[in-house]
């Protein structure tokens, strides 16, 4: 079984550095977590409030509100409270950590955190193809 190549890199979002096999990579910048998600709400978010800045914003916001409150007045009967989401802590899993910890079982291997394959111990820092269009998109770089 041979091991594959890896590159290592932050996450954009909360800085944890991320292992990732060269099978999974396709130029990823969050982590295996919900980061890319956040950070795509996030960015909505900001183009969804960019918008109601705007004339037109503005006007089918008044009118998407128009039509809510008159949903409103059509309703007769309220409904009841919603159940609250009991949370549960994982237990199970801070006791697997907290043992590998105590018994000192750290293998020194490499593992890609999408994936859970092992790697090779020597890591990329970046990409593992170069495109030729890379250098006309960056700041301050101008064709002689």
């Amino acid at each position: 079984m041979s091991m594959k190549t890896a590159r290592l890199y932050h996450c954009c979002r909360c800085h944890a550095q991320i292992l990732i096999c060269s099978s999974c990579d396709r130029g990823n910048r969050y982590c295996a977590g919900g980061c890319r998600h956040q950070s795509r709400r996030e960015s909505l978010k900001r183009a969804n409030q960019k918008y109601q800045l705007t004339r037109a914003g503005r006007f089918k916001n008044a009118a998407r509100q128009a039509s809510f409150r008159q949903r409103q007045k059509q309703k007769v009967t309220d409904q009841g409270s919603p159940q609250i989401a009991q949370y549960v802590v994982l237990k199970s899993a801070l006791d697997k950590a907290k043992n590998v910890l105590n018994t000192g079982s750290i293998s020194a291997d490499l593992c890609c955190h999408h994936c859970g394959e092992r790697c090779e111990p020597f890591l990329r820092l970046d990409f593992l193809q170069q495109t030729r269009f890379r250098r006309s998109f960056r700041r301050g770089w101008h064709p002689d």
